[in-house]
């Protein structure tokens, strides 16, 4: 099982492989990192589960706070350090106005 930082950095070269342009800005930068923390917190998830990134793929497709509070308990349930470290990622990111969350999943996806 890959750890969490294992799962940030492919997450986040995945990401800026198909980011364009916005991965030249501070804003794009910044969104794209909150991005990889995201989906490399959805992929932990995932692996503990012992689903593939299709799974994560549908979760980002679909996402909402009511979706991820039932992923933020399953994690936090493991109680390793990776785990609770990915339960805040998903817990900050559900409290996120609506907009940005979307934006995160969208460019999550684009690594999918």
């Amino acid at each position: 099982m890959d750890g969490l930082d294992q799962l940030f950095a492919r997450s986040l070269r995945e990401i800026e492989a198909h980011a364009g342009a916005l991965a030249q800005t501070e804003a794009g930068s910044f969104l794209i990192m909150e991005a990889a923390g995201l989906l490399a917190a959805l992929r932990l998830w995932a692996q503990t589960q012992y689903r593939s990134d299709n799974a994560v793929r549908e979760i980002l497709k679909a996402i909402d706070e009511t979706s991820l509070r039932g992923l933020i308990e399953d994690l936090r349930v493991l109680g390793d350090r990776d785990s609770r470290a990915a339960s805040g990622t998903v817990s900050a990111a559900a409290e996120l106005p609506r907009e940005r969350l979307l934006a995160m999943a969208s460019y999550a996806l684009r690594a999918l």
